[in-house]
Order: structure tokens, then sequence, then C-alpha cells
């Protein structure tokens, strides 16, 4: 019995710790839909560098490769989710973005954990 009620105790304790943490898990669809008109760097911060950076004079556009584990009985190989987003050159803010599927993956199941604002 006091096992159960100290181990209660410290999933509680580590609940309340982690609740405080800053950090949320969130769909890849989510975390840009709510970066547009925010800063690029926001997206960097939470996907890591870029595969790649296409240059015009007037935006630039970045393209993360998000890989994704087969399911199941999903077949093996290439698969994940492409996202491109379109850039101001001069502000650096987010315009819009495009998800692209690749192989048997859903971009919408794809998930990462971004800083979130503390309140």
């Amino acid at each position: 019995m006091l096992r159960l009620a100290a181990s209660s105790f410290a999933v509680l304790i580590l609940l309340i710790a982690c609740s405080g943490s800053g950090y949320a898990v969130r769909p890849v669809p989510r975390i840009v839909a709510d970066n547009v008109g925010k800063p690029v760097s926001m997206l960097q911060e939470a996907f890591g560098e870029p595969r790649k950076v296409d240059v015009t004079p007037t935006k630039l556009i970045y393209v993360w490769f998000l890989p994704q584990k087969p399911k199941d009985a999903s077949p093996t190989g290439f698969q994940g989710c492409e996202m491109e987003v379109t850039v101001d050159a001069r502000s650096q803010r987010v315009l819009g973005y495009s998800l692209s599927n690749i192989g048997w993956s859903s971009c919408g199941e794809v998930q990462r954990r971004i800083r979130v604002a503390q309140r």
C-alpha cells in the first residue's frame, strides 16, 4: 500500500515538473500554419536547417524533408513529408507553405516537438 502511494506521488510530481517545460508535440501542418506571418527562424528552431533554400529577388523558398517510419503493413523505403515554405526576402517572415506526402506517409501524421510560449 505504501509503495502504491509513493509511486502515485512520484508520478504526480513528474507530471507537474514536465507541464512547465515549455515544449509540446504538435502535428507538422499545425506548426507551419501557426507560423505564417512570423519569422522563419521559429521554423528553423523546430525543424533544423532546411535541405535546400531557393533564392529569388523577392522571396526565399525553404525546403525541409521530414522522414517518417512506415507503419507495420506499409512497404519500406523513402517515406516522409516534404515541406516548402515561402519567405519574404526582406522581412524574413513566412508568407505561405505547402506540404507534400512522399511515399505512403501522411504529412498530417508527422509530429515534432516544439518550444511553446510560457504563459
